[in-house]
């Protein structure tokens, strides 16, 4: 029998495993694409954007225009049916995301050892596939896809183009400049003078297009009235430590940062750049959560890539220098995702009832994570590479499980991925039925949220397909003063309106200025649903 050179055996087997790990990366991305749809909020630009006459420049849907032209450019690819549709929109996010972490793999290696490079931007790519679904496609989370762009250019290609791709980051919705802040602070601790050209472009850039952006007739207006559709600035320090913790709840990961930093210390040699650039970051992100006075999760999407990241450094870092992966990290990891999914797959009433005693085991595990990783042996062990891979998929797959919920005790916390796949067919076929009653092309006037404009599709004349100003002005008065709710009610008056689509749970008509409704709309004999009342115009 003919022996096998070891060299060229090892030589032939490399790619072969490549492939094979890329494989087990890929199963869970595209069994989520294939089922779970987009999250509601970005059904609401879409919808909005759809039924508008206006286009993204023209359209109030909550967002800056950088993030309304997006998603203008994706929905040219929302064709078919829904599923079809949102299916499609994920898959090209889905190559952006696969584009933006062989970027930052190619910027990564120009500093740091290729297998560090290659798990990180693995890590950071997977975990922006399968972020939570109320994550994706958020104004958040690109700009978490834009600093990883960014990173890999200001390291690889050019810092001018890493700057540009900063600003654009900041752009999408403005208190998203703590991730770009996130990825220039990532560049500076690798390459500092790379990290000051970026900067310097970043801000050049982004005033510049900030200041285009003004030229659209209603941006600065819009701009400067959105701030009031927001409650103010969160006091209740119980109710940030809460939303944090729901966080570290849905991914594991973030809840092992402390873990990760642990061992990322005793095997770096400037041992206190990363855990201080993870400390700011997760406190900017935090703090733009709190300056908006609202506890919605994708706030924090940022954290989900950087825990990610930083996870991944610290098993290949530990590896490449104690010739086996920390296997109580590792072993920590299996542990937490494991308490995390029993506590997240509990009833919605278990778990409003019990949030004391979810949190309290998950800081414990935390906390002897850190401590045993402190005191982990150096040396010994095998290798095993193939283990680390599949902890680290299977963690960042838990948001994404069928019967996750959105948050474990927060705000939407009775919805599931499930959940809110069965409420889209239920939209789908209501809205459809409507459609089909008062015709397709009808105009309608929309006071519900955006993504019953969405499933139903009838055009609107108005520019607020969703009408904020009208919802929130019934509880904030001071909205009823600005031009936007002015112009959002002047919407009811259009002659060319033939219906009035009302969804209760959503906004209470009743609170309504008398007249905006009674006197243009017949309620008394209403089509309805089990979600929206259609009012016909009176004649």
């Amino acid at each position: 029998m003919t022996a096998t050179h070891p060299v060229r055996e090892r030589a032939r087997r490399k790619p072969i495993r490549g492939w094979v790990w890329a494989a087990v990366a890929a199963l869970p991305v595209a069994l989520t694409a294939s089922w779970i749809g987009l999250g509601h909020d970005v059904r609401y630009v879409l919808g909005g954007l759809d039924v508008s006459p206006f286009g993204a420049t023209g359209t109030f849907v909550h967002r800056p225009l950088a993030y309304r032209w997006l998603a203008e450019g994706l929905s040219v690819f929302d064709v078919g049916s829904v599923g079809v549709g949102e299916g499609l929109i994920r898959l090209v996010a889905l190559a952006f995301v696969a584009g933006a972490a062989w970027w930052l793999r190619a910027g990564l290696r120009q500093r740091l050892p290729s297998g560090e490079a290659s798990a990180v931007a693995a890590a950071v790519g997977l975990a922006l596939a399968l972020a939570p679904n109320w994550d994706f496609l958020q104004p958040e989370w690109v700009a978490a896809l834009f600093g990883v762009a960014a990173i890999g250019a200001a390291l690889r290609t050019s810092s001018v183009l890493g700057g540009l791709l900063l600003a654009l980051a900041v752009l999408v919705k403005y208190t998203t400049l703590p991730t770009a802040l996130i990825a220039l602070g990532v560049i500076a601790v690798l390459d500092r003078r790379r990290a000051l050209v970026a900067g310097v472009t970043a801000v050049v850039s982004g005033f510049a297009l900030f200041g285009l952006s003004l030229l659209a007739p209603r941006e600065w207006r819009w701009l400067r009235e959105a701030w009031l559709l927001d409650e103010g600035v969160a006091r209740d320090f119980g109710a940030v430590v809460k939303f944090a913790a729901n966080e570290a709840m849905l991914v594991p990961l973030v809840a092992l940062l402390p873990a990760s930093l642990v061992v990322l210390v005793r095997v770096s040699r400037r041992r206190w750049a990363w855990p201080v650039l993870t400390v700011l970051a997760l406190a900017l992100v935090l703090g733009a959560a709190v300056i908006q006075g609202q506890w919605f999760q994708y706030h924090l999407a940022a954290w989900v890539p950087l825990a990610a990241g930083l996870w991944a450094l610290a098993v290949a870092r530990w590896t490449l220098v104690h010739g086996r992966p920390p296997w109580t990290l590792v072993g920590a990891t299996v542990v937490v995702l494991f308490a995390a999914r029993v506590c997240l797959g509990a009833s919605f009433d278990w778990r409003s009832g019990h949030g004391a005693l979810a949190y309290g085991l998950l800081a414990g595990l935390v906390v002897v994570a850190m401590l045993a990783c402190a005191v982990e042996p150096g040396r010994g062990g095998r290798q095993l590479l193939s283990v680390p891979v599949l902890v680290g998929v299977l963690a960042l797959t838990v948001p994404i499980l069928p019967t996750t919920p959105y948050s474990f005790d927060g705000v939407h916390a009775d919805y599931t991925n499930a959940g809110r796949v069965a409420i889209e067919h239920k939209f789908t076929e209501e809205m459809l039925a409507v459609r089909d009653r008062i015709g397709a092309d009808t105009p309608v006037v929309y006071l519900a949220f955006g993504d019953i404009a969405y499933f139903m599709g009838n055009p609107t004349p108005c520019r607020y397909p969703s009408p904020a100003y009208l919802r929130r002005g019934t509880y904030l008065p001071s909205l009823r003063d600005t031009a936007s709710y002015s112009e959002n009610a002047a919407c009811l008056s259009d002659p060319s309106v033939a219906y009035v689509v009302i969804q209760p749970l959503w906004i209470d008509a009743a609170e309504l200025p008398p007249g905006l409704i009674d006197t243009r709309f017949d309620c008394s004999r209403p089509l309805t649903n089990d979600d929206v009342v259609v009012c016909p115009r009176t004649r």
